[in-house]
């Protein structure tokens, strides 16, 4: 113990420098032998070049201190001591003699007698420690042995119960299997069953076609002769025919209003149903060609409204949301089984109708559907809110033109009303009111063109007939009249100068060469040749609001959206 004190004081006074009293800092070694700090020597020079030594008084001449040397043994005993001797740190076991250096497993400062002392103690701690490892380690062992031998157990026992439901599900699954082809064979014994009788009908049916094949060739015969008889009466009547036109004028001429029997109109419940009347213009009324209102197109007049035609009028339906009634009637068509396909506005919905008014099915799913067209492929095509809706035969969905947002680019609508389609090339043609044009649709569904039809015209329905296109106009209060070729617009129908206008013009048809166009504020269906030539109108006291109109065979079926019901008139057409 005495050994290290003195060594470490000894240890101390040689670095320290006896000028200062301070740790040497960059120690430089006198010619006498001293070492003294750098600074020191700067220091205690009696003038600029001369210095006495402090410890043996001896006077050196010195030009440059820089160029004193070094005492390197005394810069490595201060690497090696480090701070420790500047620090004069205690030992942190007795905090009586000073450190020397720090327990390399804690890093505690302590002095050469107590860091043998400490090691032992850490020694001693961690021989402790490795035995209760040892035990736990051993202890973990056993435990882990039973736990493997618990669960191999359970593993075994999991594995027969999984092997006895296998077995059981496999004998459920062949039962299964041999109901099911015992089913399979059953129905399919059936099924030849039905086939062999299907097959039996269908030789009896062949053998009743052989039969009336035989008579049929029998009939034709007598056919034959019957023609030769049917030419020599068409030509003894060539000459009278010839002599009807004629005589048609000069009866429409004399008649000056023609109307059906009013008995012979009735509604549903057989009550009395008013009269349907076609008001004439006055005679002789000149058309825009220059010639006679009277002539062949009143012959085909007299034939559409004959006053001695009889027939049936009913009103089918009532405002409501079932079966047979309606809310806003517009557009219509008829589909490939001859039913009648009504758009409904406010109900949202087209309604199927037999024409027998049987009510077939109703298709929802619409915003506002305001007309409704029906295609040679078999496609519904329906105007609703700003896109025009494809549906197939069965009501599933082809194709959408258009969306829920008003637009006035290509594939956009804004408020689509009429359709119609070109019956020569299949092009279908919708007016797209609020965007003041017609737009023109291939069959396949691409957008071709569109036409403009002018500054606030607002087209609402439409009808062509040989490229010719008849647009009624919501706010011009008459028909525009079109070339499909050139996009040019021909005429209007009325022509301004004849002081005519049709109030609010909805719904247009071309039937005889004759053109309707219903009149919701008129309260009538205007007639019109396809010249432009003013026919008439057709009234019945009962319109309120006519939107939609359609001729099928005799009958004529007009829809009203104030009265919520479908208009059906029989034995019109001859």
């Amino acid at each position: 113990m005495t050994t290290a004190i003195c060594s470490y004081e000894n240890i101390r006074q040689i670095t320290s420098c006896t000028v200062c009293n301070r740790t040497f800092k960059d120690p430089r070694i006198l010619p006498c032998g001293h070492t003294f700090c750098i600074d020191c020597i700067r220091n205690t020079m009696l003038d600029t070049t001369i210095m006495a030594c402090s410890i043996c008084l001896a006077k050196h001449t010195i030009v440059n201190v820089d160029l004193l040397s070094q005492n390197v043994a005394l810069m490595q005993l201060l690497h090696i001591r480090k701070i420790d001797i500047v620090q004069n740190k205690q030992c942190a076991i007795c905090n009586v003699q000073p450190s020397i250096t720090s327990c390399a497993h804690c890093s505690r400062q302590a002095c050469v007698s107590c860091l043998e002392v400490h090691r032992q103690e850490v020694i001693s701690d961690i021989t402790r420690e490795t035995m209760e490892i040892e035990r736990m380690s051993d202890e973990l062992k056993l435990a882990l042995n039973q736990t493997s031998n618990d669960f191999r157990d359970q593993c075994d026992e999991t594995f027969q119960q999984a092997n006895k439901r296998f077995d059981e599900m496999q004998k459920n699954l062949k039962l299964l299997n041999e109901r099911l082809c015992q089913k399979i064979q059953e129905f399919h014994d059936r099924r030849q069953a039905d086939l062999a009788r299907c097959v039996a009908r269908l030789h009896t049916e062949i053998q009743s076609i052989d039969k009336f094949v035989g008579d049929s060739k029998h009939l034709l015969v007598d056919v034959n002769v019957q023609t030769e008889v049917l030419l020599r009466l068409k030509q003894q009547f060539q000459e009278p025919r010839k002599r009807l036109p004629i005589l048609s004028r000069d009866l429409i001429e004399s008649t000056p209003t023609i109307q059906f029997v009013s008995s012979s109109f009735q509604m549903l419940n057989e009550e009395l149903a008013g009269t349907l009347v076609l008001d004439k213009p006055i005679h002789g009324t000149i058309s825009p060609s220059g010639t006679s209102a009277s002539g062949d197109h009143d012959s085909r007049l007299a034939a559409l409204a004959s006053g001695s035609r009889t027939g049936k009028m009913e009103i089918i339906g009532q405002e409501g949301c079932g079966k047979l009634e309606f809310k806003s009637p517009a557009g219509m068509t008829i589909n490939g089984d001859g039913h009648l396909v009504i758009a409904e506005i406010d109900n949202n919905r087209l309604q199927i109708l037999t024409r027998e008014f049987t009510h077939i099915r109703t298709i929802i799913g619409f915003r506002e559907p305001r007309d409704v067209s029906f295609t040679k492929d078999k496609r519904y095509l329906i105007t609703d809110n700003h896109k025009l809706i494809i549906l197939d035969e069965e009501f599933h969905k082809v194709e959408v033109i258009g969306s829920n947002k008003s637009g006035k680019g290509r594939n956009m609508f804004n408020n689509p009303t009429g359709i119609s389609i070109d019956d020569d090339d299949d092009d279908i043609i919708i007016c797209d009111t609020n965007n003041d044009r017609l737009v023109l649709i291939s069959r396949d569904f691409k957008w071709i063109r569109d036409i403009n039809t002018g500054i606030d015209t607002s087209p609402r329905y439409i009808c062509i007939r040989q490229n010719i296109l008849y647009v009624t106009s919501g706010t011009k209060a008459c028909v525009l009249i079109f070339n499909k070729n050139t996009d040019q617009q021909i005429n209007t129908i009325p022509e301004l100068t004849l002081g005519l206008s049709i109030d609010a013009p909805r719904s247009i048809r071309c039937v005889r060469d004759l053109l309707f166009v219903t009149s919701s504020l008129s309260k009538s269906i205007f007639v019109f040749t396809i010249d432009g030539e003013y026919r008439g109108e057709l009234r019945h006291e009962l319109f309120a609001k006519p939107i939609g109109i359609l001729f099928i065979d005799d009958s004529l079926y007009v829809t009203d959206s104030d009265k919520h019901a479908l208009f059906h008139f029989s034995g019109v057409l001859q």
